[in-house]
């Protein structure tokens, strides 16, 4: 009897112990794995080519404050489209926060006319786009989309002037219960003009006779509204 009870307990040591090794064994596989896919998306990341843009943007309207501006590698807008939401936001009422993504930066503040703001971005691909609210205009906002840049050589510069466009999602009343500059409400969900992406036609202003508009004549502004330097470092 007391054979058999060791021969027994032996067993179940053996399968125990057997049972161990299988699970350690498979435990390393499993790291080796682990370790194989580390190294396999390390290898990956680092055949990327980065590029890297100092983008300077100037106003030079009279009285147009522009939003924070919006500078990413993605399709921001359409001319002849309609705008997605995200823009409808920016344009609307100067919120970039929907447009925002991993592969885009915001600036840190309105730029004032006359003044500018220089953002550092980084890319694996080489286009770029821009955007930027006209807070004194119900849906006015200017700059460009999928810009180009595999010709621009390091410490190479480009300058581009950018033109206004209407996102089409408001109507012009220009009355200071729906421009967001004048305190306004700024983004409406409800799409009350054209619904397609056009260029600006301006503004009128209460001193052209249009009398509910909380605009005046310094309001107005003219193609183009903004310099915009972009040298590849």
């Amino acid at each position: 009897m007391r054979l058999l009870k060791s021969a027994l307990a032996l067993s179940a040591m053996l399968l125990i112990t057997a049972c161990n090794e299988e699970a350690s064994n498979n435990n390393d596989d499993n790291n080796k794995k682990t370790i194989n896919t580390k190294k396999d998306d390390k290898k990956v990341e680092d055949t990327k080519t980065y590029y890297t843009y100092e983008v300077i943007v100037k106003n030079i309207s009279v009285a147009q404050p522009l939003s924070p501006i919006l500078v990413s590698s993605k399709e921001l807008f359409k001319v002849g489209s309609s705008a997605s939401v995200a823009l409808e936001h920016l344009a609307e009422g100067g919120d970039n926060t929907k447009l925002l993504d991993a592969k885009s930066i915001s600036g840190l503040g309105l730029i004032k006319p006359s003044k500018s703001e220089r953002v550092l971005y980084k890319t694996d691909i080489q286009k770029l786009s821009l955007s930027s609210m006209l807070v004194n205009t119900n849906d006015g906002f200017t700059g460009f989309s999928e810009m180009d840049m595999s010709t621009l050589g390091i410490n190479e510069t480009k300058t581009l002037y950018l033109n206004v466009y209407d996102a089409g999602t408001e109507q012009n009343s220009e009355t200071s219960s729906s421009v967001a500059g004048l305190g306004g409400e700024g983004f409406n969900e409800v799409r009350e003009s054209s619904n397609i992406v056009t260029l600006h036609s301006g503004v009128i202003s209460k001193d052209d006779g249009l009398e509910s508009s909380g605009l005046n004549q310094s309001h107005k502004f003219n193609n183009p509204v903004a310099v915009v330097k972009i040298t590849r470092i």
